[in-house]
C-alpha cells in the first residue's frame, strides 16, 4: 500500500524498514529484559538510581550527598562517564593516566563519586564498590573500578532504538520513548 502511494518501490521499503520476524521479535525483546524497568526509573524523577546524560550536555542526577562534589562536580561527573563507558573495569592507573590525575588523586575522588552517588536500593551496597568488591574484580582478580546500576540515557536510547523495529507498527512507543531521551 505504502509503495503504491508514495514515490518508492517495495525493494526500497523492504530495504529501509524490513519487516521483523517473530524470532527476530523474540530476541530483541529478550535481549534487555530490564529496558522496561530501567526506562521507567529514568522518567520517574523519584528513582533512587543515578541517571548519566551524555547525549548532548553532560550531567547526572543522583540521590547521594551533595556535599562531597560540589567543588568538584565537573570532574565528579567526567569519573562517573569514564567508569560508565568502561564496564568492565577500569584500574586507578588508568584512571589516573586517562583522567590526568594522580592515582592519589583519583582514589580520593572516586570515594567523593562513592558517596555522591549513593547506595543502590537494588543491593544496599554502593553504586560503586570499592575496587576490590566489583563484579570485575571477582571475575578477573585485581582492584578494579566500576559502577552499578548507574541509568545511562545512551544504553537506553540504544535499546529501545533497537526494540522499536522489531513489533511492527507496535514499536512506535519504544521510538518514542528513545527520542524523549534526546535533549532539544
Amino acid at each position: 500500500v505504502y509503495a503504491d502511494a508514495a514515490a518508492t518501490t517495495v525493494e526500497e521499503i523492504q530495504e529501509i524498514a524490513p519487516v521483523a520476524t517473530t524470532e527476530a521479535r523474540r530476541s530483541v525483546e529478550q535481549a534487555d529484559q530490564g529496558l522496561d524497568t530501567d526506562v521507567a526509573a529514568w522518567f520517574n524523577p523519584d528513582s533512587p538510581l543515578p541517571k548519566l546524560t551524555v547525549l548532548g550536555t553532560v550531567g547526572a542526577r543522583t540521590h547521594g550527598d551533595p556535599r562531597v562534589v560540589v567543588s568538584r562536580k565537573p570532574l565528579a561527573v567526567e569519573l562517573l562517564a569514564y567508569l560508565v563507558l568502561h564496564p568492565h573495569g577500569v584500574t586507578s592507573d588508568q584512571i589516573a593516566a586517562d583522567i590526568g590525575l594522580s592515582k592519589n588523586r583519583v582514589r580520593v575522588d572516586l570515594t567523593a563519586v562513592r558517596a555522591w552517588l549513593g547506595n543502590n536500593p537494588r543491593t544496599g551496597r554502593p553504586h560503586l564498590p570499592p575496587s576490590n568488591q566489583t563484579r570485575a574484580a571477582q571475575a578477573h582478580g585485581g582492584w578494579l573500578y566500576q559502577g552499578d546500576d548507574i541509568l545511562v540515557a545512551a544504553d537506553l536510547f540504544r535499546g529501545l532504538r533497537a526494540r522499536g523495529p522489531a513489533p511492527g507498527s507496535a514499536g512506535i512507543s519504544a521510538l518514542q520513548k528513545a527520542l524523549r531521551l534526546l535533549p532539544g
